[in-house]
C-alpha cells in the first residue's frame, strides 16, 4: 500500500535532497528487493501517515531497522535520518546506505555541531521533509519493551510544532534467512502548543505509549532453525554492539 499525498504537498519538496532523484529511485528498488529477498517483510498503518512535515520515531533492534522500515515507506515524503556522525554515519556499511539511501542529519557526540543540525533540521521541516529518529539512541534486545528515550528525542518536533508518528520494526533483534516482520505505524501525536517540563514529559509517555501498543506483549518463541541467524544479525553492527550482543544473546 502506498500512502498517497496531494499535488500541494509534491510542489514543496523544493530541496534536492528531498527530491526523489534516479539514483534515490534505483537504490530504493534495490532496498526493497533485498530486503524483501532476505526476509519477509509486512507493513501495517500507513494510512496513518500524515502529510508532511513530521517527526518519525522508531524503535531500535538492529543496524538493519532503517532499510526494513525503508523498504515498505512510500516514495513520497522521503526520509531523513538523524543521529551520531561518529557511531553511527561516518563509516561503515550502514551508514553508507543511510547516506545513499536516506540521507543524513549527523551530529558529533559532544553536540558541538548543534546549531548546524538544529538549523538543517528546521531547513528540512520548512521544506515540507519528514525526519527519522531513534530515540533509544542504541538497540534493545527485547521485542516486547521500549528502552528509555535519550533525553531531547522529541524536542525537533515540538519546536516546530509538527506532528510525531510513532513506529516500530518487530522481529528485527534476532534476524535469520527469511525470517518474519512487521513495521507497524501508529496514529500521528499532535505537537502544537506543548511547552514547558511537564507538557513535554507527558508527550514522552504518549509517543512511548504509542510505540509499546504496536509491539508484541511477550517475546516471540524462537524456531530451532535459524539460518544465517548470527551472520545477519551482527553483520551491519560495529565492535561494541556487538560484544553486548554477544554477552547479553550468546550470538
Amino acid at each position: 500500500m502506498e500512502v498517497q499525498v496531494s499535488p500541494a504537498v509534491h510542489a514543496r519538496f523544493r530541496s534536492p535532497r528531498l527530491r526523489p532523484d534516479l539514483a534515490y529511485r534505483v537504490l530504493r528498488v534495490l532496498n526493497r528487493w533485498l530486503m524483501r529477498s532476505l526476509w519477509r517483510i509486512r507493513a501495517e498503518g500507513l494510512e496513518n501517515w500524515p502529510e508532511p512535515p513530521f517527526l518519525l520515531v522508531v524503535n531500535h533492534h538492529n543496524a538493519f531497522d532503517g532499510q526494513i522500515l525503508l523498504s515498505v515507506s512510500p516514495l513520497l515524503p522521503r526520509i531523513t535520518w538523524f543521529g551520531p556522525r561518529n557511531e553511527n554515519f561516518s563509516k561503515g556499511v550502514p551508514n553508507r546506505l543511510a547516506v545513499w539511501h536516506g540521507g543524513v542529519i549527523p551530529i558529533l557526540p559532544n553536540g558541538t555541531d548543534l546549531i548546524s543540525a538544529v538549523r538543517a533540521v528546521r531547513e528540512l521541516f520548512a521544506a515540507g521533509g519528514v525526519l527519522g529518529i531513534f530515540p533509544e539512541g542504541r538497540a534493545g534486545y527485547r521485542e516486547s519493551a521500549v528502552l528509555p528515550f535519550k533525553a531531547g528525542a522529541l524536542s525537533f518536533a515540538t519546536r516546530a510544532g509538527v506532528p510525531i508518528l510513532p513506529a516500530t520494526v518487530v522481529g528485527s533483534n534476532r534476524l535469520w534467512l527469511r525470517a518474519r516482520m512487521m513495521v507497524r505505524f501508529g496514529e500521528p501525536i499532535p505537537t502544537a502548543g506543548v511547552r514547558g517540563e511537564e507538557a513535554v514529559a507527558a508527550l514522552e509517555a504518549r509517543v512511548r505509549a504509542g510505540m509499546e501498543a504496536l509491539l508484541p506483549t511477550k517475546e516471540p518463541v524462537l524456531p530451532r532453525f535459524r539460518p544465517l541467524e548470527r551472520f545477519l544479525t551482527t553483520v551491519l553492527e560495529g565492535t561494541i554492539d556487538r560484544e553486548r550482543r554477544r554477552v547479553e544473546q550468546g550470538l
